[in-house]
């Protein structure tokens, strides 16, 4: 009696001992299946964050190159007329295209900085999205697009600021040229001094006349003058030539009603007043003869 007591203990111990383990390893289970849900509500969590971060910077993207597009396709119809190449009609309107398209490459630059580093997170995040790769690559090409069109567009300004820059050189060289052949044009030269003066520099000089040119011979012009004798004088705004003594007479000569000689007695000065300069100076070189 007494062993079978003992035996229906030790069968009571032994189902209460395996009762506790079963329970222990249910409640193990227990807690293993919530970390693990836990862990999956984050995971999902975490990918719907991820989700809407790698949209937001899509959209982003896709905006700012929209955006370059919309403002490149201005510039290219502002600056361009129906039948080709651009124009500019100042040097302000000309600056405000380059930094307009200066301002379209530096946020092409952004925007490919943008991408770059999408693809850095797109890489760390442990899961893949379906999609997202293939938005992401169209985006790239999108960018790659904007960025040859801009550059193509920037090379063109370039060539065009160059070829005007050219043009603006030869437009000034050729107004230089023709300020230079107007000034020529409109250049006289005359000279001051007594007969004696004036033979003594070969500027004037006897010729014509008898008994070896002491009767009857003419003062002319030597034939061999040259401007540096002379002083320089515009013609058309320098109409009045003070000299010192009195005008004798005026080579080569000029009709009276083309000029007046006006003598100050007082001042021992005369005043040569030109009254038509156009038929005045058919004559390049004016030689005013004093006493």
């Amino acid at each position: 009696m007494m062993k079978t007591h003992l035996a229906a203990l030790g069968l009571c111990t032994l189902l209460v001992l395996g009762c506790n383990n079963d329970r222990e390893e249910l409640q193990k289970q227990l807690t293993d299946a919530r970390n693990a849900r836990a862990s999956l509500q984050q995971d999902i969590s975490d990918r719907d964050a991820y989700f809407e971060e790698v949209m937001k910077s899509v959209n982003d993207v896709y905006a700012s190159l929209e955006k370059a597009r919309i403002k490149e396709g201005q510039l290219k119809k502002s600056s361009t007329n129906p039948e080709g190449p651009p124009q500019y009609t100042n040097a302000q309107s000309r600056d405000r295209l380059i930094q307009n398209i200066t301002e379209i490459g530096t946020a092409l630059q952004d925007n490919r900085k943008k991408i770059a580093a999408l693809e850095s997170r797109m890489k760390q995040f442990k899961g893949q999205i379906a999609g997202l790769n293939t938005l992401v690559e169209n985006l790239k090409a999108s960018l790659a697009e904007r960025e040859q069109s801009i550059t193509q567009l920037q090379a063109k300004v370039e060539g065009l600021q160059a070829t005007m820059a050219e043009k603006t050189k030869q437009m000034e060289e050729k107004d230089a040229l023709i300020g230079d052949q107007i000034r020529t044009i409109n250049t006289g030269y005359y000279v001051v001094g007594t007969k004696d003066e004036l033979r003594k520099k070969g500027i004037i000089t006897d010729e014509g006349g008898f008994l070896w040119g002491l009767l009857g011979s003419t003062t002319v012009m030597s034939p061999d003058v040259t401007p540096s004798s002379f002083t320089p004088i515009d013609k058309l705004k320098e109409k009045l030539i003070r000299v010192d003594g009195h005008i004798e007479e005026i080579l080569p000569h000029r009709n009276a009603d083309l000029f007046a000689a006006t003598q100050k007695e007082q001042e021992k000065t005369s005043e040569l007043s030109i009254t038509s300069p156009g038929r005045f100076w058919q004559e390049n070189y004016l030689i005013i003869v004093t006493d």
